[in-house]
């Protein structure tokens, strides 16, 4: 079952509005009407919506991601598992 995350143009087609607007609206900012920023909330909260983790790290500039460089793996670790199903 493939999973779909609704986004911000999902929800600007669905009110019929532009996606900066959905955008500012999650964002609370002060140029966008009580009513809209109200339907923009509901309907993000009735399609689940949540915000692309990747998308903002972009636009923070930070990831909070660690990696790990192996040069060589001296020791190969597997599990095996000798019950049946």
């Amino acid at each position: 079952m493939k999973i779909i995350q609704v986004t911000i143009k999902d929800i600007a087609r669905e009110l019929n509005v532009s996606s900066s607007t959905v955008s500012r609206a999650l964002k609370d900012y002060p140029g966008i009407s009580d009513e809209t920023k109200r339907k923009v909330r509901e309907l993000a909260d009735k399609m689940n919506y949540r915000p692309n983790a990747i998308a903002l790290s972009l636009q923070k500039g930070r990831s909070y991601t660690i990696g790990v460089i192996i040069p060589e793996v001296v020791h190969f670790f597997f599990f095996h598992s000798n019950q049946r199903d």
